[in-house]
């Protein structure tokens, strides 16, 4: 029974819309639970995890910023000794501004202007709340004791004063911590800012344990004492004040609120919970650790009351609930910088983060709810998610089976009917009907598909057409390019050429351009800017150029000026511009004359020397300045010299990874190959571009190879080299080849039978027993001779076959007993017909080299 496509395309879209449907709804039902509790646990975990190593970066961060802090205090206390000390030493001006005084603070006409209750400047009371107190930034005010005269201490007030300002810039440099800066001298003196009244009537700076240790030091130190204007704790940094003979006149000092150094609030506000934070003493090795780590710094806790400002600070003590895990924080303090430490802190489990010097540790220590109360949020949450998913996907999925099927059903006729039209219109294209059209429209993305189909036809006509022409124009560039490598006395050359599109604009040529004699080549090498039609027809221009101007006699600079002004014509506005590399050769020769314009200069590479080069020069490329004027250079060079010209192509090429093909390795490949014949030279570099490249070629490829001489760099004089085939009669092809040759260097008639025979022997075998394919495959003959040695060099791509390892044939028994089958004699005659034998085999061929003395007559081969 057949079934309508609409009633298939309805069956079809129904499953595939609601199959996977129900079946992860299924999946779900049953997985989702154990899903929520796993992540909710991983997720657990990793934040802890993450949680732990912020609070070891927080205990190590703030113990840098606390380290920063007290090494600010410090310099700022010899800052403000050296402001007191230089305005001791100077006489106060005449009208000056009186100072205030402590015990007149209060007094609405003694007090500074500015004075104010000011937010971090607070008093302890009796019932242990705080009570704000006047402060001024402007002024700093001086506290006398009860027994000193003021009039007979104010000279020593007013010069005191000139260090104000100083102070002043200094407090206001420095962290915003509330805190004084003090200035007591032996006078009784002490100069406060910023500015209060709140030091008790007794008080003398000079009964201070700080003051007094001033006396005897030269130092900063650090005091923990209690502060008598607000009874905080403080930690105060003094410095001694001294003349230039080293009298000790004072002191200074600096007082910092303990509580203003510790970042509780801020954590706590970050953490939502209880953080303590305490800055506590390295127990040196040997020393008892039963009474817990010594606390230096810490917030002080409300609960303490409040303190006398003659009472002491005494040493307190961190302790921990249980010794494992403090046993554990004390290891790691005394092995780690940082880390962090399960530990029992008052009654709770909690995380210990820690981060030490040589001497002090910073901790910071909170209960693990305020650590894992992210982590529990997101697991509950995750818990939530899944549950409302499970709950979602059962609505999502009867709904989508109703509507599902409502489109389905009502949907697939008006997607069906306009694929007949396509299908129909699509069968007449493959059958070359271009003129078909589709006249349905849907009001969709099929529209897109219908206009597509409709501007196929003419497309691909106009497509089959354009490739038709470019087959043309391929066609045409290859004919213009030169059909047979040039032959110049003195002088082996090759051209080859790949397009990386039908066309190109890289070329090369050939050219007469002397008519006389000697005979005169020009070798030309040039590129387009871009790569295709264009710069093709580019190309074409400057070929027609040159060959116009090759019958008329001029150096090779006038020739590239006058090709350049025409270009430069015609290429105006176009952008595009020619670059040309213009050798001139002359028979018999080693003068060479080029002309660089613009193009790479040439490579040149003396295998004698091993040395390489390059004719350079100077020189626009053609078509960019219409009145450039060119040079010509002129050098010699030797026998066996190689120049290679080419286009970017070549050391431009990259590989899968983007590396280029680079001029090194171009550099390489010459002078691996520098010994060969100028096409095998241009065939190897061209071969290993092409294995180069990963992504295809992405550029023109030009390679001109230019040798001095006629190949081989050892026979370049006195030689002769040949191509054959395994398709043809060989014997025909190199008998008269090696009789000629023999005959031009006056051989004897028995050294060129001895030679004929040689060559018919090895290609006999090689053709015989060397192909396993019907291919046709290609073998290359190279004779010369250097005075009384001759040399023949046979080149094939056959199966591997070292003559030298060839049994010997048992010519002294009789046929019936020998051990092996008859066969051998021809490769043991050529043994005994020549001199030396060596074989290798390179680059997939058998490279069989031959030597034979012919100022001697026979002798036995020495391998």
């Amino acid at each position: 029974m057949k079934i309508s496509i609409r009633f298939k395309f309805f069956a079809v879209l129904l499953a595939f819309s609601l199959t996977p449907i129900f079946i992860s709804r299924g999946l779900m039902s049953r997985a989702s639970h154990d899903v929520a509790e796993k992540t909710g646990r991983q997720t657990r975990h990793e934040l802890l995890a993450i949680m732990s190593d912020e609070f070891e970066y927080t205990a190590s961060t703030l113990l840098n910023l606390m380290e920063r802090s007290a090494e600010g205090m410090r310099l700022a206390t010899i800052g403000v000794a050296h402001e007191v000390d230089g305005a001791m030493n100077r006489t106060p001006p005449a009208g000056g501004p009186e100072p205030f005084l402590a015990n007149d603070f209060g007094d609405p006409d003694l007090t500074p202007p500015d004075a104010a209750r000011r937010q971090g400047y607070a008093r302890r009371t009796m019932g242990n709340g705080q009570q704000f107190i006047q402060v001024s930034f402007d002024h700093p005010t001086f506290h006398l004791p009860a027994h000193v005269d003021e009039r007979a201490v104010m000279p020593e007030m007013r010069r005191l004063l000139q260090a104000a300002s100083g102070i002043e810039t200094l407090f206001r440099n420095l962290p915003k911590a509330p805190f004084w800066i003090n200035v007591a001298v032996e006078s009784g003196v002490m100069m406060t800012y910023p500015g209060h009244g709140r030091l008790p009537l007794r008080y003398d700076a000079r009964d201070q344990d700080w003051y007094l240790e001033a006396r005897t030091s030269d130092a900063c130190r650090w005091y923990h004492t209690v502060d008598p204007a607000t009874r905080y704790i403080v930690n105060k940094v003094a410095f001694p004040l001294r003349d230039a003979s080293g009298r000790f006149l004072g002191a200074v000092s600096i007082d910092i609120p303990t509580h203003s150094m510790m970042p509780n609030e801020q954590l706590e506000a970050r953490w939502g919970g209880e953080v303590r934070t305490f800055l506590v003493e390295r127990i040196p090795e040997g020393q008892p650790t039963d009474k817990g780590l010594p606390v230096l710094v810490q917030l002080e806790p409300n609960e303490q009351g409040r303190r006398h400002w003659t009472s002491t600070v005494e040493r307190e003590w961190l302790t921990f609930d249980e010794p494992v895990g403090y046993e554990i924080l004390l290891h790691a303090l005394d092995t780690r910088a940082s880390g962090v430490v399960d530990v029992s802190f008052k009654g709770e489990p909690s995380l210990c983060a820690f981060a030490s010097t040589a001497t002090v540790s910073f901790l910071v220590i909170a209960p693990k709810t305020v650590v894992a109360k992210l982590p529990n949020e997101v697991a509950a949450t995750l818990r939530n998610l899944f549950t409302e998913m499970r709950f979602l996907s059962l609505v999502v999925s009867g709904a989508m089976l109703l509507i599902t099927g409502f489109i389905a059903w009502f949907g697939s006729r008006a997607i069906t009917k306009p694929m007949f039209s396509i299908v129909a219109a699509a069968q007449r294209l493959t059958q070359g009907d271009f003129s078909a059209r589709i006249d349905h429209r849907t009001g969709d993305e099929r529209d897109e598909l219908i206009r597509s189909i409709n501007d196929m036809g003419p497309k691909l006509k106009e497509l089959m057409h354009l490739n038709r022409d470019m087959e043309v124009a391929q066609e045409v560039q290859r004919l213009l390019l030169p059909s047979a490598e040039p032959e110049l006395a003195g002088f082996d050359i090759s051209g080859g050429i790949l397009y990386c599109d039908k066309t190109g604009g890289d070329y090369y040529d050939f050219l007469q351009v002397c008519r006389g004699e000697p005979a005169c080549l020009a070798v030309v090498v040039g590129d387009v800017a871009g790569h295709g039609l264009p710069s093709a027809l580019v190309m074409a221009a400057a070929r027609g150029q040159l060959h116009t101007l090759s019958d008329i006699e001029m150096a090779p600079h006038e020739r590239m000026g006058a090709i350049n002004r025409v270009l430069a014509r015609d290429l105006d506005g176009t952008g595009r511009f020619l670059t040309l590399f213009y050798l001139q050769l002359h028979a018999d020769s080693d003068r060479v004359q080029w002309v660089r314009a613009g193009h790479d200069p040439a490579i040149r590479y003396n295998p004698s020397t091993d040395e390489f080069g390059e004719l350079r020069g100077e020189g626009l490329p053609v078509g960019v300045d219409e009145n450039y004027a060119y040079e010509t250079g002129e050098t010699g060079i030797a026998e066996g010299e190689v120049l290679v010209m080419a286009t970017d192509g070549v050391w431009e090429a990259h590989n899968l990874e983007g590396e280029m093909f680079g001029k090194k390795r171009m550099l390489a490949i010459i002078r691996e190959n520098a010994h060969k014949s100028a096409k095998d030279i241009r065939l190897a570099l061209v071969a290993e571009v092409e294995a180069f490249q990963g992504n295809g070629q992405e550029d023109d490829i030009a390679v001109v190879v230019v040798k001095k001489g006629t190949g081989d760099t050892s026979m370049a004089r006195h030689s002769i080299s040949f191509r054959m085939t395994n398709k043809e009669n060989c014997f025909k092809r190199f008998h008269p080849k090696v009789e000629a040759f023999g005959a031009l260097h006056g051989l004897h008639p028995k050294i060129v039978f001895h030679l004929t025979l040689v060559l018919d022997e090895l290609i006999t075998n090689i053709i015989s027993y060397g192909y396993a394919d019907f291919d046709e495959h290609p073998i290359d003959v190279t004779i010369a001779l250097h005075g009384d040695e001759l040399t023949i060099c046979v080149e094939d791509d056959s199966e591997p076959f070292n003559i030298l390892e060839a049994p010997e044939p048992e010519l002294g028994l009789p046929l019936d007993q020998r051990a092996r089958p008859v066969g051998g004699l021809g490769i043991h005659l050529v043994k005994n017909m020549v001199h030396g034998i060596h074989y290798k085999r390179e680059n997939g061929k058998n490279i069989l080299t031959l030597h034979k003395n012919i100022s001697k007559t026979h002798c036995p081969v020495q391998g």
